[in-house]
């Protein structure tokens, strides 16, 4: 079985991070030996992450913190015409500089595996996952062109569902793994359906990765996704999709705890989930939430277990014992 190197960004979300990792190496079949961890520092939440790696100490998970960059680090790539769009774009990258582009790509340059899937710390690995020999074949044979999605489905509702005009081809793989595969060039594809680059449960080949994220600016998960959405688009890179046909992880978007871009969340409020967290409570989530065919999983409710009483305690009530 081809291995697969996992990148994770976090931020004030050590409850949540702790779910992924939890199913990742549940339900991730193709996982490499070591898993990455890319976290924004934040005093107040730092102890939650101690608390998250003391809990995970037996793992091989390799942890990397965010630090301040120097403009003149970055001064050959911002000469580049694009970057300079992309800054006046977002500016904020001018105040928030920092090495996590250096971290991303270093990791990606010294790790050993042919793939690699990059993942945000609110997705839920809910069933077993396996990528299908077939699908990373094709992306072998041509990295630049193919990415897998094990995110998506066939079966999405409105308004991320596939038109019924886009040029659609299945697959079965020898594992009996349905999978299938679109342009995101067709001119039906539309939603989810036509942007080539995601940071959310996607497999690129590594060294496609690296060449494509090297020329471009970003300081983050959220301007790396959304700049490298215009330059896969610019240089043509992944413009041909495949997707498991039935998902098997998705975000589970409780919270969120960026101000860039205004992302669907339940809103729950992440210094109530760290407390919690710091105090040996974990979230149980619905795995019903994740079969409704809804491409955004935003929980109904929220429900806790204490791992070491193993007392279950609703939101309401955490909110109460921790005098919100």
């Amino acid at each position: 079985m081809k291995k697969i190197t996992v990148i994770i960004f976090t931020y004030k979300r050590a409850m949540l991070l702790h779910n992924c990792l939890e199913t990742l190496i549940s339900n991730f079949k193709n996982i490499d030996n070591s898993i990455h961890i890319i976290y924004h520092p934040d005093k107040v939440h730092e102890s939650s992450y101690e608390k998250l790696k003391e809990n995970f100490k037996n793992y091989n998970i390799k942890f990397y913190k965010r630090k301040k960059a120097n403009l003149f680090s970055w001064i050959f790539k911002i000469l580049r015409p694009l970057n300079l769009l992309w800054l006046l774009r977002w500016p904020i990258i001018f105040r928030e500089m920092n090495n996590f582009k250096n971290i991303l790509e270093n990791i990606l340059e010294h790790t050993s595996s042919d793939f690699v899937t990059l993942c945000p710390d609110d997705m839920i690995y809910f069933d077993k996952t396996s990528i299908p020999e077939t699908a990373l074949n094709k992306i072998l044979e041509n990295p630049i062109k193919f990415q897998y999605r094990y995110f998506t489905s066939d079966n999405f509702k409105k308004p991320h569902n596939l038109s019924k005009d886009l040029n659609i081809t299945y697959y079965k793989d020898v594992s009996d793994q349905n999978y299938f595969s679109w342009s995101f060039k067709d001119k039906h594809a539309s939603g989810v359906w036509k942007y080539r680059f995601t940071i959310e449960g996607t497999i690129y080949e590594r060294k496609a990765l690296l060449k494509f994220l090297r020329p471009f600016i970003y300081h983050n998960p959220i301007t790396l996704e959304a700049i490298g959405l215009w330059e896969a688009r610019f240089r043509d890179f992944f413009f041909e999709g495949l997707s498991s046909s039935r998902r098997t992880a998705a975000t589970y978007q409780v919270n969120n705890v960026q101000k860039i871009v205004n992302t669907p969340s339940a809103n729950y409020d992440e210094t109530i989930l760290m407390n919690a967290y710091n105090n040996n409570y974990k979230l149980l989530y619905e795995k019903k939430d994740f079969y409704k065919n809804e491409h955004d999983t935003t929980p109904e409710r929220l429900k806790f277990i204490n791992i070491k009483n193993l007392q279950e305690i609703d939101y309401k009530k955490l909110k109460e014992k921790f005098n919100y």
